[in-house]
């Protein structure tokens, strides 16, 4: 890893800017590491895959797309 980025990030209500390497990949989402979730504070649960945290005295609460969105989404892009 050379380099790095900062990302804006919004979701929803969330606005947030993180400090990314870049890496050679092919994704289609978005992946936090532990850098952002140590600061963050971020609560994982592994059962149902939520992620949950506080940001500006707001509850955030990220959850995984189902299969149809994901296959919505692929369409749209």
């Amino acid at each position: 890893m050379t380099q790095q980025v900062e990302a804006c990030l919004t979701i929803k209500r969330y606005n947030d800017r993180v400090l990314c390497d870049v890496v050679p990949m092919e994704a289609t989402h978005i992946l936090l590491g532990r850098p952002w979730q140590y600061e963050s504070k971020v609560v994982h649960d592994g059962f149902t895959n939520k992620i949950s945290f506080q940001h500006h005295d707001h509850k955030i609460l990220l959850k995984p797309l189902s299969h149809r969105e994901v296959c919505d989404d692929q369409i749209k892009m």
